[in-house]
């Protein structure tokens, strides 16, 4: 049996800590397990206690913005006491400003030290000094990683450069979670006080890279069409809560207060896309977002911005519209929404998003020599 640590999951409940607890909770415990290392230690981890109840560790270092010192020495100890117990590495990042992990793994002797890209975009402009970090651990990461993940092959490309060669490991999901069910859609609408109206939604945390603002410009042209229309917005903020306040603010502004639903972080996000008649995803940059495998999954029509990488495009679901005139989203929206839902899973399964499947191909990665 090889163990596994697994960095990068934090308190925020994204698309990266989805796919890492999926993953977590179909491995066959014979063949691998996986502790985690909290790297902003004040904090628990999403699903802290559900990997502490299932056996796993969850080890602590306090974050290195706040005490940087403090922060590497706590991950130097770590490894002095554990290195040995651990066959394997992986560090899920979403940039290549902390790479650390890697090069203290290899200090301590861990064989396999990987880098999983998670990310294609920055979330804040990238100065001088930042551009010379990255381009530091770039050469760190030649030297202490033994293998390169991502994604998506934009994400990979994006982080690791031209030239590197890197597998794609699909977010995968778990199927049957999102399946189309009429009982459970009558049941959460039902809960939501939905009663017939068209109701769109978004899943992601308050940040420049989902474009909050550029989705509420869409929902108020559709509004405008159909007065009925609700928003529902799955998700928060953590730490910067700037975009989640710019959001509630420009919906005031709209007149769209009573029409957009703030939701916060839901634990429930399959039965709210049951409720869903259609999905929104208008950022500026994604990586190969679950979150669209999962709305594939459940039968919704999804409207994404073209940024976004086409290998998204599963299904016949899959729209791709240009960040331009908010309102050109309207009448493709509007033409799609409410139609009959179908079962995605084969399609899904073809794909190579399947969970179980998925799974054991990291199982066998990790087992290979």
């Amino acid at each position: 049996m090889v163990r596994v640590l697994q960095v990068g999951m934090t308190r925020n409940w994204g698309g990266l800590e989805t796919y890492l607890i999926q993953q977590f909770r179909h491995l066959d415990p014979a063949r691998v397990h996986y502790d985690f290392v909290n790297i902003t230690g004040e904090y628990d981890i999403c699903f802290q206690q559900e990997i502490l109840a299932a056996g796993s560790e969850v080890y602590s270092v306090c974050s290195r913005h706040h005490d940087p010192a403090r922060h590497y020495a706590q991950w130097y100890r770590l490894l002095q006491h554990h290195a040995g117990e651990y066959g394997a590495v992986v560090l899920n990042a979403n940039s290549l400003e902390y790479v650390y992990p890697l090069v203290i793994a290899k200090r301590f002797g861990i064989p396999r030290r990987v880098i999983h890209s998670h990310n294609a975009g920055y979330d804040h402009p990238i100065g001088r000094a930042r551009r010379a970090l990255i381009a530091m651990n770039r050469r760190l990461l030649r030297a202490s990683a033994t293998d390169y993940l991502a994604c998506s092959t934009e994400a990979g490309q994006w982080m690791f450069g031209a030239g590197t060669s890197y597998r794609v490991v699909h977010n995968a999901i778990d199927m049957a979670a999102y399946r189309p069910d009429p009982v459970r859609r009558a049941a959460m609408r039902q809960e939501l006080g939905l009663g017939d109206a068209l109701v769109l939604g978004h899943v992601g945390r308050f940040s420049y890279q989902k474009n909050h603002d550029y989705l509420l410009d869409i929902f108020a042209a559709v509004q405008r069409e159909r007065p009925d229309a609700i928003l529902l917005l799955i998700g928060g903020s953590v730490e910067d809560t700037s975009f989640l306040d710019a959001a509630h603010e420009k919906a005031e502004r709209l007149g769209l207060a009573g029409r957009v639903r703030f939701l916060g972080l839901r634990d429930d996000v399959p039965a709210l896309m049951q409720a869903m008649d259609a999905f929104l995803l208008p950022s500026h940059f994604e990586g190969l977002p679950l979150v669209g495998i999962e709305a594939q999954a459940a039968g919704l029509p999804c409207f994404v911005s073209d940024v976004v990488s086409r290998e998204l495009a599963i299904t016949d679901l899959m729209h791709f519209l240009p960040l331009g005139d908010a309102a050109a989203w309207t009448q493709p929206i509007l033409a799609a929404a409410g139609a009959p839902r179908r079962d995605t899973a084969d399609d899904i399964r073809r794909a190579g998003y399947d969970i179980d499947a998925e799974t054991k191909k990291m199982e066998e990665f990790f087992c290979s020599k």
